[in-house]
């Protein structure tokens, strides 16, 4: 989720800047969370559609002038940057990989833009203990019933490991996978 990002840096920043022109910050991020929301509906998951709700969020709150522009250039040049840099995994993650692999099939089922997701998983260093991945629009009950079909998968024999009761667990669950929560502060 953006979510993530947004709440950290750079996207303290972007709230800095916000407040910094009189803006409440309560009030700023509701309205970010309601032009997330939107947007992800119509648009999916991805870095190029935070970049859209951040410029559109700006936009809207009109305090536009030149060091305020400069300023949102640079939150924006940051957070691109972050697709350069090797995705950060939960602790552990990489060994556990290592182990699973020997005795279990490994897939990695990923929701957002194909291409950008893509990279992330060649950057994450787990492929080479992956059998496939599968990049979706969204992780919801039918696309993991249609993930079960297509692969033949019984789901008694299938389990799935995430963060996020909403698209990993929780649609595992109602498919009768097993399911196992790594919790997060902002899941």
């Amino acid at each position: 989720s953006w979510r993530l990002t947004i709440r950290h840096i750079p996207g303290n920043d972007f709230f800095n800047l916000l407040e910094k022109e009189g803006i409440n910050r309560k009030d700023s991020e509701k309205s970010f969370d309601e032009l997330e929301f939107k947007v992800v509906q119509n648009l999916g998951y991805g870095s190029k559609n935070f970049v859209y709700i951040l410029k559109e969020l700006y936009d809207q709150y009109k305090i536009d002038n030149r060091s305020n522009r400069i300023v949102l250039n640079s939150i924006i040049e940051r957070f691109n940057s972050h697709k350069l840099n090797r995705p950060n995994l939960f602790q552990d993650v990489s060994e556990i990989f290592k182990k699973l692999n020997k005795r279990y099939y490994l897939y990695i089922l990923t929701k957002g833009d194909y291409n950008e997701q893509k990279l992330k998983i060649l950057k994450s260093g787990l492929s080479g203990y992956i059998k496939e991945y599968f990049i979706l629009y969204e992780k919801d009950d039918e696309a993991y019933s249609n993930l079960l079909s297509k692969k033949n998968w019984q789901p008694e024999e299938t389990c799935m490991i995430g963060n996020s009761p909403k698209s990993d667990i929780n649609p595992a669950l109602r498919n009768n996978m097993y399911a196992i929560h790594i919790p997060y502060r902002d899941t």
